[in-house]
Order: C-alpha cells, then sequence, then structure tokens
C-alpha cells in the first residue's frame, strides 16, 4: 500500500502542535508524538537527514506551540541519532539494509512497541532533564518520566495504525 508519508508526517506535527496548544500539563506530564514520528519514517532514509528532519520539526513545534525554543529539537534529535540502531537491534539489519517498509507483521506488537518505548524514554529522558535544568528534585523529575511515558505511549497507537502496513 502506497502511502504519502510527507503528509501524514506534517497532519500529525501540526497534531502535536495542537496537543501542545489545547492540553497544557505544566510541567507533570509532556505529550508528545514526535519520538514516534521519527521512528515510522522510511527504513531507507539516512540517519543525517533523519537528524535534520528531527531538528526542524522539533523547533517548529517549539516556536509554533511550547514557551522554550530547542528543547523539542535538542531531545528529538538522538532518537534520529539512534533509530537505525534501534530498528537493528529489534528487527534485524535486512529491514534497514533494504529500506523495507516497517509493518505489524514484519515487526510484531511488542517489538513495535518496545522500540517506541526506547525511543519516547529517551526523548523524555533528555526532555525533563532541560526542562528542570536543576530546578526540580529528583522526584518530580522521576513522576514526570514515568507519567508522560505511559501517556505517550498510549498517544503513539494512532500514529503507528497511519503509518504501519498490517
Amino acid at each position: 500500500m502506497n502511502r504519502n508519508i510527507p503528509f501524514l508526517f506534517l497532519l500529525f506535527l501540526l497534531g502535536q502542535v495542537l496537543i501542545s496548544h489545547l492540553f497544557q500539563t505544566g510541567p507533570w506530564c509532556v505529550l508528545t508524538l514526535l519520538p514516534v514520528l521519527i521512528l515510522c519514517l522510511p527504513t531507507g532514509r539516512s540517519t543525517l537527514h533523519l537528524m535534520l528532519v528531527a531538528f526542524v520539526s522539533g523547533l517548529a513545534v517549539d516556536f509554533l506551540a511550547d514557551g522554550l525554543i530547542g528543547l523539542n529539537a535538542f531531545s528529538l534529535v538522538p532518537v534520529a541519532l539512534v533509530r537505525r540502531f534501534m530498528l537493528v537491534r529489534f528487527f534485524n539489519e535486512e529491514l534497514v539494509l533494504r529500506g523495507e517498509t516497517l509493518s505489524w507483521r514484519k515487526g510484531g506488537l511488542l517489538r513495535i512497541l518496545g522500540c517506541v518505548l526506547l525511543c519516547t524514554a529517551l526523548f523524555l529522558l533528555l526532555y525533563v532533564a532541560v526542562d528542570a535544568a536543576g530546578q526540580r528534585a529528583f522526584l518530580p523529575c522521576l513522576s514526570t518520566f514515568v507519567l508522560s511515558l505511559a501517556a505517550d505511549l498510549l498517544l503513539s497507537v494512532p500514529v503507528l495504525l497511519a503509518f504501519l502496513e498490517k
């Protein structure tokens, strides 16, 4: 099935901006679709290309929705950097070398959700640490991380359903 990946990506990026505007959760929860969006991009793209897409996407969300310019971009670029490694570890190297499309049939629910969980955890670890910037204690930061990870895993399901083939 041929899907219009750039259109879907921009649509969900706009959705991220809307989520950031509509759901002001304060410092207790970070609702984001960005790590799963980067993960769902075609596997044939180079890491440098994905890092550039991550940087521009993060800056766009920072500029249009969130208060601190550069925070999403800073947290998202490392996700794009480790994406290839994650795909090889969770699935296989052939998937990446051939540029095959990630699908539910090839990946399986647990592998896909595990990969999403780790990519989102990396994003949130950086985001929460930089956002707190020494102003919040460890336990509030940990609770923000755990709550955000659970919420973002649920938010990633519609993105996965839109991007991945059956």
